[in-house]
């Protein structure tokens, strides 16, 4: 069972390593003593801040990347202290961003694949009304659009990880967890989601249609986010269940949000 400090109680042992602790600093490890006020949402956007202007990855990446496949390690590691082996969570959401922002030309994330895969004709119809107001060859257009449509994807996901925090903090308010430890449920989560965009996104080269693509990464993200909320919120797994599906609803509606706001921004800025 995780053990939460209480405020205003020192920790006497590393929660990394398990050394004594009598300075703020670990002997062993070298992890700053943790303290509770470190989840409210201003320590939060202080670290998040240092991260930006302190992007090392090194050694971490790797080792993240491999404990965001197992459901909720991260969260639970970082909540209970133990943050030393790995990138911090905003530092995950920033790396997998950067894996989809390379990879999804690959991927299949161009306007000309999002042709291909609009049955109803709508994104077409949008797209030649822009390349008429815009005045430009087809072939410029879509290269222009390719260019915007990855950074503009991006930054509607990381909207979508802090609108995602809000419902947690509603679901599981009589843990009382403070919003922060949300939000790193959240990036760690939508960390994933890049993951598995990509995933889908290649999978289509293959042959497989979009809506087939789509109905794969649900069933992956489906499991995940029951076994991750499992780990962090240690509730009934009936309570836990439920949560989830709650959860993958809002996901569902959430990326087809960041989808239709993604292109529509896109195609204003070309």
């Amino acid at each position: 069972m995780r053990e939460r400090a209480e405020a205003g109680s020192p920790m006497s042992r590393c929660p990394n390593c398990s050394a004594e602790l009598a300075d703020e600093y670990c002997p062993r490890c070298g992890q700053r003593r943790i303290h509770l006020q470190e989840l409210s949402a201003r320590h939060f956007l202080s670290e998040v801040a240092d991260d930006i202007t302190n992007f090392r990855t090194r050694f971490k990446t790797l080792r993240t990347l491999r404990g965001l496949l197992v459901p909720g390690l991260l969260t639970a590691e970082y909540l209970e202290g133990r943050r030393q082996p790995r990138l911090s969570p905003f530092k995950t959401y920033l790396v997998c961003a950067a894996i989809f922002f390379f990879s999804a030309p690959l991927a299949g994330f161009t306007l000309a694949a999002m042709l291909d895969a609009d049955q109803s004709g709508v994104l077409r119809s949008l797209v030649s009304v822009r390349e008429a107001e815009r005045g430009l060859e087809p072939a410029l257009f879509n290269a222009r659009f390719d260019a915007r449509v990855q950074p503009v994807y991006t930054v509607t996901l990381g909207a979508v990880a802090i609108v995602f925090a809000v419902l947690p903090q509603v679901l599981f308010r009589k843990q009382r967890w403070p919003f922060g430890a949300h939000v790193v449920f959240a990036l760690h989560y939508v960390a994933l989601i890049y993951l598995l965009t990509v995933a889908a996104g290649l999978s289509r080269r293959t042959g497989l249609s979009i809506d087939l693509a789509a109905l794969g990464g649900y069933i992956v993200i489906l499991p995940y986010l029951i076994l991750a909320l499992r780990r962090v919120y240690e509730e009934s797994t009936r309570a836990i269940v439920l949560k989830g599906a709650v959860l993958l609803l809002l996901t569902v509606a959430l990326n087809g949000l960041a989808n239709f706001t993604a292109i529509r921004l896109t195609l204003a800025l070309v």
